[in-house]
């Protein structure tokens, strides 16, 4: 029976490895249930849930192990991150705190503890202060990236690109500290410097020299439908087809379209092909004039105008990530449901949900907080074509940065853009508009992760 158990257990683990999260939780429960008394097949039962998202049960999986073994680091991290995707960063943080003082050389431990003083508390000054003292258990790429975090926000972004850059010049193999450089300088408005470095973002071949000087060019689509909407911006004067995304092809204007391949010259390179240091604006977005039609028809069916989209939420939903089986993005941009919709309170016409996977807990206290209903069109986005038309016919957006904005960059329209902080690089790290998005207000979340001020003055904008 036991080397059953030791077979189940090494097949979780490999399951889980490879991001089959499924098959990694049943055999984490067959390890468990043929023998109740392991702890590690507990501990494993536990990261199974947690890479489920069933994160209640991997609380209180973590919470049973801890009750037999109080001084394990393992669980206290593993409950620590459990709670910090359920977003109870304050009773994650002493968890981590614990684990850290138990084993300061558990693996990016020093790191998480540093970053939730600055995500939680705006304490980059704490926080770079306990990445020097456990600077010896972290690994250097790693820390050089920390304690430049720290540096944006102590002494700006200037500091953070410096500190970068000196790492790079010692090291210049360090791809992640590569596009952080990269983003830094773009977020400092160096753009013809962060486009060269920007060539770097992932592991592939070099790129080419510079782009053909004469013939169609074939650009690749990458990243997400915003990054393939970002960069076309880029492509004026250029002869080129676009492989990509074929829901693209029914909105963008005097583009012709491919399917996706491997072949060619990614979208993103072209800024730095070109040695480009502008800010061009959004490539043209057409809307089908039927389809605008029908959105009018839509949304005055659901209540009077002027019709309001939201959203809150956009990149990687942390409660729903995997940390397991794929390198995880950690970019999130997000605010509190509950706080813009008192924030929208007051709203003279009808307000509409454009947020994708939204929680249904989530939307409960958007709408109580702003004290109306609320009308869920997260389904048209599905169509992009569809989506494009309703962005059309929309009379405002409030939102954080996601595929809408640019969408409507294209549509000659504009957004109010809640910004988190630090900013994104396409927001810049300073006050005021980006040279990007030009028309849009910007509401920008202070260094202290209070969004009160931002949120205060949306609703004055508003005039509500």
């Amino acid at each position: 029976m036991s080397s059953d158990s030791a077979r189940w257990h090494d097949l979780a683990w490999s399951h889980l490895q490879a991001g089959r999260s499924d098959l990694g939780l049943d055999a984490a429960r067959r390890a468990h249930e043929s023998s109740r008394g392991n702890l590690d097949y507990l501990n494993t039962l536990g990261v199974a849930y947690a890479e489920n998202g069933e994160l209640e049960l991997a609380e209180a999986t973590f919470r049973k192990l801890l009750k037999r073994r109080p001084g394990s680091a393992d669980a206290l991290m593993n409950l620590a991150k459990a709670l910090e995707k359920l977003e109870r960063l304050g009773e994650a943080l002493p968890l981590y705190e614990r684990a850290l003082a138990l084993e300061p050389a558990y693996p990016r431990l020093a790191e998480n503890v540093a970053r939730l003083y600055r995500e939680r508390n705006g304490d980059a000054r704490r926080a770079a202060a306990l990445l020097e003292r456990h600077a010896r258990h972290i690994a250097p790429e790693q820390l050089a990236l920390a304690l430049a975090s720290c540096d944006l926000e102590l002494a700006g972004v200037d500091a953070a690109v410096a500190r970068l850059g000196q790492a790079l010049a010692a090291h210049p193999e360090w791809r992640t500290v590569r596009e952080a450089y990269a983003h830094g300088l773009l977020a400092a408005g160096r753009f013809a410097e962060g486009w060269r470095e920007y060539l770097a973002r992932s592991a592939r071949p070099a790129p080419p020299a510079a782009l053909p000087k004469s013939g169609e060019v074939l650009l690749l689509g990458e990243q997400g439908l915003g990054d393939v909407l970002f960069f076309l911006r880029f492509t004026r004067g250029l002869e080129f087809s676009l492989a990509c995304d074929a829901r693209l092809g029914a909105v963008l204007s005097g583009v012709k379209t491919a399917a996706p391949q491997q072949r060619g010259v990614p979208l993103g390179d072209v800024p730095a092909l070109l040695g480009s240091d502008q800010t061009p604006p959004a490539w043209p977005v057409a809307a089908d004039e039927s389809k605008r039609t029908g959105m009018r028809s839509r949304l005055a069916s659901l209540g009077p105008a002027p019709y309001l989209a939201v959203t809150w939420r956009a990149g990687t939903d942390v409660t729903r990530a995997r940390e397991l089986g794929a390198e995880r993005i950690s970019l999130t941009k997000a605010v509190d449901p509950a706080a813009l919709g008192a924030a929208l309170r007051g709203w003279r016409g009808t307000v509409v949900l454009l947020q994708r996977a939204a929680r249904p807990s989530e939307r409960e206290r958007f709408t109580q907080a702003l004290g109306a209903p609320v009308h869920d069109l997260t389904a048209v986005t599905d169509d992009l074509a569809a989506l494009v038309a309703l962005l059309a016919v929309l009379d405002d957006h409030v939102g954080v940065s996601n595929t809408n904005m640019h969408l409507l960059a294209g549509l000659g329209r504009s957004a109010r853009v809640l910004v988190p902080y630090p900013a994104e690089w396409r927001w810049l790290r300073r006050e005021g508009r980006s040279p990007w998005f030009p028309a849009f207000p910007v509401y920008r979340q202070a260094q202290s992760r209070d969004w009160s001020h931002a949120l205060h003055s949306l609703r004055t904008d508003l005039g509500l």
